[in-house]
């Protein structure tokens, strides 16, 4: 009953004389067309509301039309019945944007009232509106009924409308004499033939998006999807980071004043083992203990310049393994190392 309301209210507002409703709900046509009495207390105050409604017509009929008759909007009906919006979930709306200019898509097929043979503004064009109009059309000029616009070096281009504009672009990129250019290419090409419209470059970009053939054939995109960023390990246990903490007072109970700690650079990991006293032998013990018998052997070690570090058994040890030793601190392995301290 409320789309009848709503319809005939909507054409009371146009100032409609007659109006012929159609629906496929048989009880409420026979009710409107007091063929049926109407006994239902809900309906009642509607089938009264539309009957008033009704006296601003000069006529006003109400068909049965059965859904045999009306399969799309049963097909509707039946599709709205079937779903069910959950309140509780919140659903995401798309707004797509518009690829035309505002005042582009606000512009009629046609102008009737000359005045841009004129130079004539609209009677309803504020100061602000009259700016921006001369600054919009500073470029442009008409030569009899032809619209041309000057260019950069001051080429006169002859605008076009879409129709042209798609014949132009099948043209220049598949015509007789084409090379099949990219998009940016195409609109250049076409600039270069004397022809222009407002949305050139994008019109260009997707009609060569459109056309099949230079999408098989054309070169692959080796352009990252994003910035490339330097990794400072490129897999697990590939680098680590050696350095020593101490001399802890007081002293713990087994008297390790010391703590010499390796961290890894992919995964974080830290190892770390305390001691009386970090000498040359203890180091080479524990590179060789904790990190290459537990984890393989590494690509690199980073150590500070200290001489515990840093010595000849230490190189003697890279060498074996083929182990490249830098002397430097990195600044994630000192932050490390505040926290454990």
């Amino acid at each position: 009953m409320a789309e009848y309301e709503a319809c005939a209210t909507m054409a009371i507002e146009h100032q409609i004389s007659r109006l012929n409703f159609f629906g496929d709900f048989v009880l409420l046509i026979y009710q409107l067309r007091k063929e049926w009495e109407t006994r239902d207390a809900k309906l009642v105050p509607y089938h009264a509301h539309i009957m008033a409604l009704s006296e601003h017509f000069d006529e006003i009929s109400f068909h049965y039309v059965p859904r045999d008759e009306n399969q799309m909007d049963d097909a509707l009906t039946t599709l709205s019945a079937m779903l069910q919006a959950n309140q509780n979930k919140e659903m995401t709306i798309h707004v797509r944007q518009q690829t035309k200019m505002a005042h582009y898509q606000q512009v009629e097929e046609a102008e009737t009232d000359g005045k841009p043979e004129e130079g004539a503004y609209p009677l309803e064009a504020t100061k602000n509106n009259k700016r921006m109009l001369r600054r919009l059309a500073a470029s442009f000029f008409l030569s009899g009924v032809i619209l041309h616009k000057r260019s950069a070096d001051s080429t006169l281009l002859h605008c076009v409308d879409d129709c042209e504009a798609r014949e132009i672009m099948e043209e220049v990129h598949g015509g007789a004499f084409s090379t099949h250019a990219n998009g940016h290419a195409l609109a250049r090409k076409i600039l270069r033939a004397g022809y222009y419209w407002s949305k050139m470059k994008l019109d260009c970009c997707q009609h060569v998006k459109r056309w099949m053939k230079c999408q098989m054939y054309a070169d692959n995109i080796h352009m990252a999807p994003s910035a490339l960023r330097n990794l400072t390990s490129p897999w697990p246990f590939f680098k680590w980071g050696l350095d020593m903490i101490g001399s802890i007072e007081p002293k713990v109970s087994n008297g390790h004043r010391f703590i010499l700690v390796a961290i890894n650079y992919f995964t974080k990991w830290v190892e770390a083992t305390s001691y009386a006293n970090v000498t040359k032998s203890v180091v080479i013990k524990f590179i060789k203990r904790d990190i290459i018998y537990r984890y393989g052997l590494p690509a690199r070690i980073i150590t500070d310049n200290g001489t515990n570090l840093n010595n000849k058994m230490m190189i003697e040890l890279c060498e074996q393994f083929k182990i490249k030793h830098h002397n430097s601190m990195i600044g994630s392995f000192s932050v490390i190392l505040t926290g454990i301290k």
